[in-house]
């Protein structure tokens, strides 16, 4: 929808003057063309990148605002990234082999402990001066 300046000007409650004025802050034309304002020039770029999700190089426009944190990655630590994740499942099966097998040696050590407190009774048994004491 298009709106004149005199449209403009009732929707805003000031004369069509001061909407021409307003504008021209915003746009002149001369003989080379149109120059716009860094202000405009914002508004334009918001206008523009807002129907779309990325940019000229890739990159999204606008985050989610669904996340707590969102971190940045350069190409180089968003690829290291990926390789991680793909590794992850594999890396989790092998940590919990090593804790199964760690969990087993603890099994182990204990039996050992056990029989040599055994083996040193029956020792201090067979030995005739522990009885003596």
């Amino acid at each position: 929808m298009s709106y004149s300046t005199k449209d403009i000007a009732k929707i805003l409650g000031v004369t069509d003057r001061t909407v021409r004025r307003y504008l021209k802050s915003f746009i002149s034309f001369d003989n080379k063309g149109i120059e716009v304002s860094e202000k405009m020039l914002e508004i334009l770029i918001k206008e523009y990148n807002s129907g779309q999700e990325t940019d000229n190089s890739g990159q999204l426009n606008e985050i989610p605002v669904d996340y707590d944190i969102v971190e940045g990655f350069s190409t180089e630590e968003y690829q290291e990234f990926q390789k991680r994740l793909i590794e992850y499942p594999v890396l989790k099966q092998e940590l919990e082999y090593h804790k199964k097998s760690a969990e087993s040696h603890q099994r182990q050590m204990e039996k050992i402990l056990s029989i040599m407190q055994e083996r040193n009774l029956l020792e201090a048994s067979n030995n005739p001066n522990f009885l003596k004491k």
